[in-house]
């Protein structure tokens, strides 16, 4: 179908879906375009009738195997290979006391960095661990991204960093921010979360818990662009760039749109990613807003079905808390969670190139959680 995020330049590519999730384009057409080609009746069930058969998300019981074990999951990744990368936390928590009224990072034990491999490589399909890395380096992991040069892109909220390691390495060769010091200038960050990475090397920040703002940097780490700001009023005051914890980013590239998870407004808002005109960065595209959401925590984007997918978190507003596959015009396709277990507090989610698997790390229990699409 027609989705309702077109992005920046008023083009929208229409998809046929198949049974097995393959997308093949349609074409691209303009806007203008969409109610004649839409008359065509039989196009339009087609289209819809196909995609209304995608099976269900299910879990893949005993995944990841009992070699793999991880603390409070911040972020998940996967790779091109198809191999997924977690970042956890070891055995440190996240708790009430774990930074200050400044925003630094409280360590009263002087136990510094978190001793334990906090970067996990599993094989998607044995669940069994290949290597670990990333001990002595990290203070409270947060966000994690690969980009398509296999690049891993992590955040840490407690260095108030973003590192970029290089493929085939284990230590970064760019870090912007200053180590365990909080701001909000140009140079600093403020626990961010999360990044988001575009073919061209430019990259998206969401900073974060403090800053509310969301930084657009070149491949070099040159600041280009910024926009948001911190609001914690009611989301019915709330403007289109006021973030009460932008806490995840997801781009959809083909439509040159960046999307934020806005945390505590239980909201995702999008907007211009200006990677094909730079005046339009920041530029507000849209929002989807639905009361089931609560807390939006994560989202990440599958360009194989042209849908994003979303986990929200426990709140007094919702029931229940599970997985969103969300079409882009905002309607919720399916909503998923594991099998007689459901999920308790998710933080991350991420789905493999081929959209056929969908994975999920939780801080509450410490877990990874595997989907497929059998």
């Amino acid at each position: 179908m027609a989705a309702a995020i077109v992005g920046c330049l008023a083009v929208a590519n229409i998809l046929v879906l198949s049974v097995y999730g393959r997308a093949t384009k349609y074409g691209k057409i303009d806007v203008a375009d969409l109610p004649r080609l839409f008359d065509d009746g039989a196009l339009f069930d087609e289209i819809y009738d196909q995609r209304s058969v995608f099976p269900v998300p299910e879990m893949v019981p005993h995944w990841p195997g009992h070699d793999v074990k991880v603390g409070q999951v911040g972020g998940v990744a996967v790779d091109s290979n198809n191999e997924v990368l977690i970042f956890h936390r070891g055995s440190r928590q996240w708790n009430y006391n774990s930074f200050d009224l400044n925003n630094r990072f409280v360590d009263p034990e002087g136990r510094g960095s978190i001793k334990e491999n906090t970067l996990v490589r599993v094989d998607s399909i044995t669940g069994h661990g290949i290597e670990s890395f990333g001990a002595g380096k990290f203070y409270m992991p947060h966000g994690l991204t690969i980009d398509k040069e296999g690049n891993i892109w992590v955040t840490d909220v407690g260095l108030h960093q973003v590192m970029k390691i290089p493929k085939g390495s284990q230590e970064p060769n760019l870090t912007l921010g200053v180590r365990l010091t909080p701001g909000n200038d140009d140079t600093h960050f403020c626990k961010p979360t999360d990044v988001a990475v575009a073919s061209n090397g430019d990259f998206f920040v969401s900073d974060g818990y403090c800053n509310g703002r969301i930084m657009k940097f070149n491949r070099e780490g040159k600041l280009l662009h910024q926009w948001g700001r911190m609001f914690e009023g009611p989301v019915s005051s709330a403007g289109n760039e006021d973030f009460f914890i932008p806490h995840s980013v997801t781009l959809i590239e083909s439509r040159d749109t960046i999307c934020v998870a806005d945390r505590e407004h239980g909201r995702i808002q999008c907007f211009c990613a200006g990677l094909k005109n730079a005046n339009e960065t920041g530029q507000f595209v849209s929002s989807i807003n639905h009361r089931e959401f609560g807390k939006v925590f994560a989202i990440s984007y599958d360009p194989n079905l042209d849908v994003i997918y979303a986990v929200n978190g426990q709140d007094y507003r919702v029931s229940e808390v599970v997985g969103f596959t969300l079409e882009l015009s905002g309607n919720i396709v399916e909503k998923w969670s594991p099998a007689g277990l459901g999920f308790q507090m998710p933080h991350d989610v991420a789905v493999s190139p081929d959209g056929s698997s969908i994975y999920v790390g939780e801080v509450t229990p410490d877990r990874i959680t595997k989907f497929r699409r059998l």
